[in-house]
């Protein structure tokens, strides 16, 4: 009877590997299966030009699960269908089509970007970047679309990330305490101009080099917004605006103003200061 006992418990040991194992498949199918369904959500972005748009189907929320992303050009001619590992929370397209930047982390009562993962228009992938920000603080391509710069919010603390757009790797990372406002790439991409909240009546302009080394930096006296808004193609001129948020009795509503356009030029000397309008000619 001993034996026979033995035997029944070593029968039940069998069965209940086998139906752990079923589970286990069962499970792994069903993953699987979430995978391939890519209906959860759909997204859609658009290059700055509007040459080209991806649309993101996702198979989990909040950025769980893999993504397949669809690369079409500005006619609707499909370019490529690819899948990534990561869920992208927005992705940033060159407007030449080339490269793909998609932002990856989770986006649930709050967003939180983790990783910057750089794809060629096939869809491969060539670099990712671990950048954790709460979202961006300006960014733009250079005019041959060869580097492209981001600027990060992370709470407490802001960076700047310059990426070789054809490779995909890293040329320059920084990061300040000074609130970022936003930032401009010359059009080789071999200078960048940002502009920082460094008080509440202060903004501090400064230009970087291809290494990110400062080359000229300026605190301007004012409360109002400061934003980059040209940088010459060979990086000599460059132009900050001002403006501030007015409101329109006729309308009823607030509007935008254009206070003042400032424009440098570097020279022998240094960096002078132009008149207005004088950086209107050759800029993008």
């Amino acid at each position: 009877m001993q034996g026979r006992g033995a035997a029944g418990k070593a029968g039940l040991a069998e069965v209940y590997v086998k139906k752990t194992l079923a589970l286990l498949l069962a499970v792994f199918s069903l993953a699987a299966g979430r995978d391939k369904n890519f209906s959860v959500e759909t997204r859609e972005f658009a290059s700055k030009n509007n040459a080209f748009r991806v649309t993101a189907g996702y198979s989990g929320q909040g950025g769980d699960g893999r993504a397949r992303l669809e690369l079409n050009g500005a006619s609707g001619k499909k370019i490529s269908v690819f899948e990534t590992e990561r869920a992208p929370f927005t992705v940033t397209i060159s407007g030449d089509g080339r490269r793909l930047f998609l932002f990856c982390g989770s986006w649930w009562q709050r967003v939180s970007i983790f990783a910057i993962n750089v794809h060629n228009a096939s869809g491969a992938l060539l670099a990712s970047h671990q950048l954790k920000m709460q979202g961006p603080a300006g960014e733009d391509f250079s005019g041959d679309y060869s580097v492209y710069a981001i600027g990060a919010d992370q709470g407490s603390s802001w960076s700047i990330l310059v990426l070789n757009a054809e490779t995909g790797k890293a040329l320059w990372r920084s990061k300040f305490r000074e609130r970022l406002a936003g930032l401009k790439l010359s059009g080789s991409g071999e200078r960048l101009l940002a502009v920082f909240m460094s008080g509440e009546k202060s903004r501090r302009a400064v230009v970087f080099d291809k290494s990110g080394k400062e080359l000229w930096s300026r605190e301007i006296a004012t409360g109002n917004n400061l934003t980059p808004s040209a940088f010459s193609p060979d990086g000599s001129k460059f132009e900050l605006l001002e403006d501030k948020m007015v409101y329109s009795e006729k309308d009823g509503y607030w509007h935008d103003k254009v206070l003042k356009k400032r424009s440098y030029s570097f020279t022998p000397e240094g960096v002078k200061e132009a008149g207005a309008g004088e950086l209107n000619e050759g800029t993008e």
